[in-house]
């Protein structure tokens, strides 16, 4: 862990944006604005900043003709990727940086309250919730006693679950339609991206197991499919840029009695190194620009991973979030304040000041999904107290 985040602070020092201020003409100006690689942004105190776009595949002298679009058969982006901030464009002026923090912290407090309502519920139900999910037929072969059965099926099964889930990722592309062949490139790449973000969301519990020589076994996320068609349907009906995507196809389950006592150290290390390939992805989206299969690649990938921690890191248990925050609060707290300042600042809300939340739809939405989300937690603890209540009264 500790050579992880060496490695992360070594990475995050050599991208240093150097910013100089130096007298410039309106001739040299006009012919900066006139270079495609060159984006002038004016400030409102009037300064300017010139930015330069990098290609770093340009430096490996590897040809552009050989990502684009229309090799795999589509010719729209992926995403919307004018709504990713990346580097080179994130806003640092204080009062957008300052309101994005100030909206992080609100959503921390809203999502830690309703989680915690929610948690009541299910430590009261969790022996009925647990019933009902035994009761599915295409979870029960994943079952412990199955262990040492039905493995080309498990297989079969899981391999399944990753195409549903590209399929579901690829209808955050508007234009996409399932029935149009030229749309496969779409599904080629969103199957790559969930593929990638399941590796780094397993990559350190399976490396654990190994090494323990734990029983360990991956099952299909139901849920997480659910949500992800939701999600989808959310961000399409909404019309949100660049749109939600979260859900993992599938979860490594680590059988052992050592690893449930140290759950949430171990959940803390997997969604750090998730959130590191979340940073890479982003860190590198800039230089990809010109190329654009792996500039859809990494802008799809940024996404999912970083929407994916967001829901992930909700305190609820039977989500990494709760064991977390069971573990250590002060760690669930400053990972998930980090990955919703993230999430607002380049998604969501990247320009926006306090004033300005409600004229951007985007943000909006997202608040209003939130309330809905806090609406039910609430809904679901009443329903639960008043039923428990009238079952004490019999």
């Amino acid at each position: 862990m500790k050579k992880i985040l060496l490695f992360l602070f070594i990475f995050l020092l050599s991208f240093q944006f150097a910013v100089a201020q130096v007298a410039i003409s309106p001739q040299e100006l006009a012919e900066l604005q006139a270079d495609p690689n060159v984006e002038v942004i004016y400030n409102p105190d009037g300064s300017v900043e010139i930015l330069r776009k990098q290609y770093i595949f340009e430096q490996l002298e590897i040809p552009r003709e050989i990502f684009v679009r229309e090799n795999l058969g589509y010719d729209s982006p992926v995403l919307d990727d004018s709504a990713i901030k990346n580097p080179f464009e994130i806003s640092r002026d204080p009062m957008v940086i300052g309101s994005n923090a100030l909206l992080a912290i609100l959503i921390f407090l809203i999502v830690g309250l309703a989680c915690f309502l929610f948690n009541n519920v299910i430590e009261a139900h969790g022996d009925q919730i647990n019933k009902f999910s035994k009761k599915i037929p295409i979870l029960n072969i994943f079952d412990e006693k199955n262990q040492n059965k039905y493995g080309f099926v498990k297989k079969l099964i899981i391999l399944l679950f990753l195409l549903i889930f590209a399929l579901v990722a690829a209808h955050i592309n508007p234009d996409f339609n399932f029935f149009e062949k030229k749309n496969l490139g779409i599904l080629i790449i969103t199957l790559v991206t969930i593929i990638i973000a399941t590796y780094a969301k397993d990559i350190i519990r399976f490396v654990i197991a190994r090494r323990n020589d734990w029983k360990a076994f991956f099952k299909p996320n139901l849920l997480g499919l659910f949500l992800a068609i939701g999600c989808v349907a959310l961000s399409r009906n909404l019309e949100i840029p660049p749109g939600y995507l979260f859900g993992i196809p599938i979860g490594l389950f680590i059988l052992s009695k050592q690893f449930e006592k140290n759950e949430g150290k171990f959940e803390f290390s997997s969604l750090s190194w998730m959130l590191f390939m979340a940073l890479v992805a982003w860190f590198l989206i800039p230089f990809a620009q010109g190329y654009e299969i792996i500039s859809d690649l990494f802008n799809l990938l940024f996404v999912v991973l970083l929407e994916g921690l967001f829901f992930e890191l909700f305190p609820i248990t039977y989500l990494p979030g709760g064991a977390i925050f069971k573990w250590s609060k002060i760690a669930w707290a400053l990972m998930f304040g980090l990955v919703s300042f993230m999430l607002l600042h380049t998604l969501f809300n990247p320009n926006s000041t306090v004033s300005a939340i409600g004229q951007s739809t985007p943000t909006k939405n997202t608040l209003i999904i939130l309330g809905i989300f806090v609406g039910v937690c609430f809904a679901v603890w009443g329903i639960a107290r008043i039923r428990l209540a009238l079952l004490s009264s019999k």
